[in-house]
């Protein structure tokens, strides 16, 4: 029998710590955006009404009925949630009700294991649900209030059990809550210690995506209408946080991140055709080789991708090789890569890329030419106003290559094309949107400048389409990464070459677009802050499996290099390097430490909290009974071990013992010394011998 099982059931209030238990709890799932509304705002009640009338207690709070058809009433819904979504989600509802309920419940009880036990349920699906940044406080303040709980409840619990309830309330002080505070955070810097070596799993795929609300982009989708990434950039929300690998960032002229090329346009919509997508072969885990290498300048970057409504991967250019937990990748007609199960989803990916741009001579010795998969698409065009192809010839008449048109109608639009940020209402007179930018000039975003030009180049002959990405971005100046927001959102141009391939080209302004995007994006120092802290703790979450073995692969191979280094001190000493250590990873270093002080904190705190040395007479009388078959239990208390001997040996011993027992009991917990007990344990060992 446990010790739990002894212990006497208690109606006193739930501790304020357990209040703040689940409150705290609740709110980790709350930040998920994984639980509905409703579900939280019953929890919230509770948690309200219990904190309100804590001192208090209602005869419906102890009806069984009552409380057990709520618990019907959570299981419904998580069935319900079941249903229509994840067994994980599923589960976050059943917990996050049954926590409520829970809290309600004023029966008697011996212990607080049931609340704690949800809270905890609570806490970890949380840790599978999110990587919010204010997770990690929210675990702090949570693992104290846990702790808190439990404590409070088993000193209430031992005082009850000895007959001095107010015994607890002495107990429960400051010196006690700020030990609790201490256990608790040595507690957590030992989970930091370990956590950059368990195994973890992208909670990508355990997320719902009907519940949460990642950053909906319609300018990147299969069909997009003029106007939708003027709509997204009104908006300074961050969506890519991109890190150079190889090289630095080029001017913020020329950053550009490829998202979806669009070849179809009938004067107010461009679409992708075929809109079917193909799954390319291996495994970007590991690194996946796209085969599209042409000999250019080649860069790498490190991108993380907020969670968009969309599984497109961006790419600072011609895509070549891609690494990174993203799934099954695909690509469509445009050469647009896609993660299969990204969209919704915050992702790290590292890509490798040719950004050349072949130069104004190279171009003027080569032709456009229509690619050879069903390349007429890029000629078609709607039925539009004639004076747009005496524009466009007229434009080109002076120029004798095909590069040289094709500057020609992007100088035009540069020089004549009128920019705004705003989103422009065209058309209103029956006439396409690019009708009314091209012969009215009427002002409009980059969508109708990059839509003029290739209405304008596909009238000359020129195989031309539309890409939606993002351009400039503006470096962090705390993290010192790159941040794109969706006001850095951007459509260019490009047109076919024989030789050179797809080359591109943006007749919009790059004064005006950056600008425009400069002044959305304004002055966030705080939020920049915020950005970098983000990615920090996003980059400690993403923390996989491919991740801890580059790690301990690098700190393999600089403590394998210390070592020869070592080895060679003792026969050239002066060709050795004065010490490798600090060569290993600051992170190793930053965690031994933090695991060195947990441990010896720990021990000291082990070592003051050593549970005290028994009275001699107490200690005295145990041994008497151990000699005739009567022997203490590790598990059970004093009172119920003394309850024990009053079962198998009835008479004087017993009545002598529970004496004892009670006497060494108020000397513990009450501090009321026990004074000469010779004459008892005098009268045990006659009993006994009797």
């Amino acid at each position: 029998m446990s010790r739990t099982e002894f212990r006497e059931q208690t109606t006193s209030p739930r501790p304020r710590a357990a209040v703040v238990m689940v409150a705290i709890a609740t709110l980790t799932l709350a930040i998920t955006e994984q639980v509905s509304p409703l579900a939280l705002a019953a929890t919230l009640a509770c948690i309200v009404f219990t904190a309100w009338q804590r001192e208090r207690r209602h005869a419906w709070q102890e009806n069984r009925l009552l409380l057990n058809a709520g618990l019907l009433g959570c299981l419904i819904v998580a069935a319900q949630t079941f249903r229509t979504g994840l067994a994980i989600v599923a589960l976050a509802h059943f917990a996050v009700l049954a926590q409520g309920l829970q809290l309600l419940d004023a029966r008697a009880r011996r212990s607080e294991f049931l609340l704690v036990a949800l809270s905890v349920l609570q806490v970890v699906l949380a840790a599978n649900l999110t990587d919010h940044l204010a997770f990690p406080p929210l675990l702090v303040v949570f693992t104290m209030a846990t702790v808190w709980t439990l404590t409070v409840h088993t000193l209430r619990a031992e005082a009850l059990e000895m007959g001095e309830p107010e015994a607890a309330q002495q107990a429960i002080s400051g010196p006690l809550l700020r030990t609790t505070a201490a256990a608790s955070l040595l507690s957590i810097l030992l989970a930091v210690f370990l956590f950059p070596m368990l195994p973890r799993i992208r909670s990508g795929s355990l997320v719902s995506k009907g519940i949460g609300s990642p950053i909906a982009i319609s300018g990147f989708s299969e069909s997009v209408e003029l106007g939708d990434i003027g709509r997204i950039r009104l908006d300074p929300e961050v969506v890519l946080r991109i890190e150079p690998i190889d090289e630095p960032l080029p001017p913020a002229q020329d950053r550009y991140w490829r998202g979806l090329a669009f070849d179809e346009f009938d004067g107010r919509r461009w679409a992708v055709t075929p809109p079917e997508r193909s799954s390319i072969r291996g495994d970007p885990e590991i690194g996946m080789d796209l085969g599209t290498r042409r000999l250019g300048r080649r860069i790498r970057q490190r991108i993380t991708r907020e969670k968009l409504a969309t599984g497109v991967l961006f790419s600072p250019g011609l895509a070549t090789v891609v690494r990174g937990d993203v799934g099954r990748l695909q690509h469509d007609a445009g050469g647009s890569l896609y993660g299969l199960r990204t969209a919704g989803d915050r992702i790290d990916y590292q890509i490798a890329a040719d950004i050349r741009t072949p130069g104004s001579m190279e171009l003027a010795a080569d032709a456009t030419r229509l690619p050879s998969e069903a390349g007429e698409r890029y000629l078609q065009l709607p039925e539009l106003d004639p004076a747009i192809t005496e524009l466009a010839r007229k434009l080109v008449a002076q120029a004798t290559t095909d590069a040289q048109r094709a500057s020609a109608l992007e100088n035009h639009l540069r020089t004549h094309g009128r920019y705004t940020n705003d989103i422009p209402s065209h058309g209103a007179d029956g006439r396409s949107p690019v009708e009314s930018f091209l012969l009215e000039q009427t002002e409009g975003h980059c969508e109708y400048f990059a839509s003029s030009m290739v209405v304008l180049a596909r009238s000359v002959g020129l195989p031309a389409r539309v890409v939606n990405g993002f351009a400039g971005g503006a470096v962090n100046p705390i993290g010192g990464f790159l941040e794109v927001t969706q006001s850095d959102a951007h459509t260019w141009v490009e047109i076919h070459y024989q030789h050179a391939g797809w080359v591109r080209y943006d007749p919009t302004p790059a004064g005006l677009r950056m600008a425009g995007a400069a002044a959305l994006r304004g002055e966030r120092w705080l939020a920049s802050l915020t950005s970098a802290a983000e990615l920090w703790w996003y980059r400690i979450v993403d923390f996989d499996r491919n991740s801890q073995w580059r790690v301990l692969r690098k700190a393999w191979l600089a403590w394998h290099g210390w070592r020869s280094g070592q080895r060679s001190a003792v026969t050239s000493p002066e060709q050795a390097p004065a010490s490798k250590l600090p060569g290993l990873p600051g992170w190793f270093w930053g965690a031994l430490a933090a695991g060195a002080i947990a441990a010896v904190g720990l021990g000291r705190l082990r070592h003051r909290r050593r549970a005290p040395d028994l009275p001699a007479f107490y200690a005295r009388a145990l041994r008497l009974l151990e000699r005739n078959g009567l022997k203490r239990a590790p598990e059970s208390t004093a009172r119920s071990f003394a309850r024990e001997v009053e079962r198998k040996a009835p008479g004087p011993a017993a009545a002598v013992f529970v004496r004892i027992t009670e006497a060494y009991l108020h000397q513990r917990f009450a501090g009321v010394p026990a004074g000469d007990r010779s004459q008892d344990l005098q009268d045990l060992r006659d009993s006994l011998r009797s």
